[in-house]
């Protein structure tokens, strides 16, 4: 697979969707009510990464390499899930996808 690294896109998905990215499950496995979508459903993992490139980063400082930012993390949106297509309101964290080559 051919990845086009020169056009990122920045997806913003719940916490389900990046809980599933990091982990493979989130809580929401684990409760009577389940997921309201399929977790990553709208995503190939495969051409994806958690967080932001350092390109989009609005947080940079170079001072300090080491600063630690909350860019990637938006506290509460009313967006829908890039990530499944929920519309449960809440946060939103950062994903970059890459586009296939053809």
């Amino acid at each position: 697979m051919n990845l086009d690294y020169n056009n990122p896109i920045t997806l913003w998905v719940c916490v389900d969707c990046i809980m599933h990215a990091a982990s493979g499950e989130c809580g929401s496995c684990h409760s009577s009510q389940g997921h309201d979508r399929e977790p990553l459903n709208k995503i190939d993992y495969r051409s994806s990464a958690m967080g932001l490139t350092q390109g989009e980063h609005e947080c940079d400082d170079p001072e300090n390499p080491n600063y630690e930012c909350d860019c990637e993390t938006v506290t509460f949106s009313l967006s829908q899930c890039q990530g499944c297509g929920s519309y449960l309101h809440g946060e939103r964290h950062a994903m970059t996808e890459w586009l296939v080559k053809d």
